[in-house]
C-alpha cells in the first residue's frame, strides 16, 4: 500500500513539473520573443547585426532566463512565435522566414550555449533581469554601429533553358516576351514576384509588368541570333535589401534546338554573404524559370 502511494506521489509530481516546465518555456519564449521584435527594430538592415548578434543576444538570454531548463524548446517555440509574428504583420515572407531559420537557430543556440556556461557560475551574482539588460543595451549598440550604409555586393545569376523551335522564333519571342503565363502559386506562396507581361516600346525600351509593379528597360545591346542586354532604368522594390543592375539574353544555336541563357546582374545587401549569396540564385533562378518556361511553351506549340 506504501509502495503504491509512493508512486501515485512521484507520477503526480511527475505531472505537475511537465505542467511546469511548458509554463515555464511559455513565459520565457514569450521574453525572448520581445527580445528578437526589439532587436529586429534596431538592428533592421540585414546585416550581421540583425542575423548574428540579435540571434546570438537572444539565447544568451533564454539560458539565463531559463537556467538551462528546456532551452532548446524555448528556442524552437520562440521561432515559431516571431515567425508567425512577422507573417501575420506582414513585416516578412515566408521564403524569408525559412531561408533565415537555420542561420538563426545556430547563432541562437551558440548564444545560448555560452549563456548557459555562463550562467552556471554567475547566475545567483547577477540577476536575470541585469542580463537582459546587458543583452537589450548590446542590441542597441549593434544596432547604432550597424546602420552605416553598406556597399551592395554584386551577384550574377544565370539560367538555361532549351528552346526547341526555330532561331527566329525563338528570338522573336524572347524579345518581345508578351503575355507571361503559368501556374504562378509557388511564386506567392514563398513571396517572389510575379511576372505579367513584357511589352515593347520606343526608343529601344520594354516594360515589364507585374503583380507588385512595374520594371522599365532599356535594350543596350542587341545582335540577331547572338544577344540582347538590357540595362534596367526604373523599377518597383522587389525588396528593400535587393538592387536589379541589369538582365541579357545570350542564343546558342545546336543542331536541333536553341539554348538561351539568362543573365541577371543584382546587388544585395544581405550579410554574411557566405551565406545568403545561395539562396538569392535560387531565388532569381525560380522567376528566370517562371519566365522562360512561358517563352518555350509559346514557340514549341505552334
Amino acid at each position: 500500500m506504501s509502495e503504491k502511494s509512493e508512486i501515485e506521489k512521484k507520477n503526480g509530481s511527475i505531472f505537475r513539473w511537465d505542467r511546469r516546465c511548458w509554463y515555464h518555456a511559455i513565459v520565457n519564449s514569450l521574453v525572448a520573443s520581445g527580445v528578437v521584435v526589439l532587436g529586429y527594430t534596431l538592428n533592421h538592415d540585414y546585416g550581421p547585426g540583425l542575423f548574428i548578434m540579435v540571434p546570438v543576444l537572444t539565447g544568451f538570454v533564454i539560458a539565463f532566463t531559463s537556467r538551462g531548463r528546456g532551452m532548446l524548446a524555448i528556442m524552437l517555440l520562440t521561432s515559431l512565435l516571431c515567425s508567425l509574428l512577422f507573417l501575420i504583420t506582414g513585416w516578412e515572407a515566408i521564403l524569408c522566414i525559412l531561408v533565415t531559420f537555420p542561420i538563426v537557430m545556430i547563432t541562437m543556440g551558440v548564444g545560448a550555449f555560452f549563456g548557459y556556461q555562463i550562467a552556471k557560475k554567475f547566475i545567483h551574482r547577477y540577476g536575470n533581469h541585469m542580463v537582459i539588460l546587458i543583452s537589450l543595451s548590446l542590441m542597441i549598440l549593434v544596432g547604432w554601429t550597424d546602420r552605416e550604409d553598406r556597399e551592395l555586393r554584386p551577384l550574377e545569376v544565370r539560367t538555361s533553358m532549351k528552346f526547341y523551335a526555330p532561331m527566329k522564333e525563338v528570338w522573336n519571342v524572347v524579345r518581345e516576351s508578351g503575355q507571361i503565363d503559368g501556374n504562378d502559386s509557388f511564386l506567392k506562396f514563398i513571396g517572389l514576384p510575379v511576372p505579367r507581361n513584357c511589352v515593347l516600346l520606343p526608343d529601344n525600351q520594354r516594360v515589364c509588368h507585374f503583380d507588385e509593379g512595374s520594371i522599365l528597360q532599356e535594350i543596350t545591346e542587341e545582335n540577331y541570333g547572338k544577344n540582347i542586354e538590357l540595362k534596367i532604368i526604373d523599377s518597383f522594390e522587389v525588396r528593400e535589401w535587393l538592387d536589379l543592375n541589369s538582365a541579357g539574353y545570350r542564343f546558342v544555336q545546336h543542331s536541333d534546338h536553341v539554348e538561351v541563357i539568362r543573365t541577371d546582374m543584382i546587388r544585395s545587401i544581405l550579410q554574411p554573404r557566405w551565406y545568403w549569396h545561395w539562396f538569392e540564385e535560387k531565388c532569381v533562378g525560380i522567376e528566370h524559370r517562371y519566365v522562360m518556361s512561358s517563352m518555350k511553351r509559346k514557340v514549341e506549340t505552334k
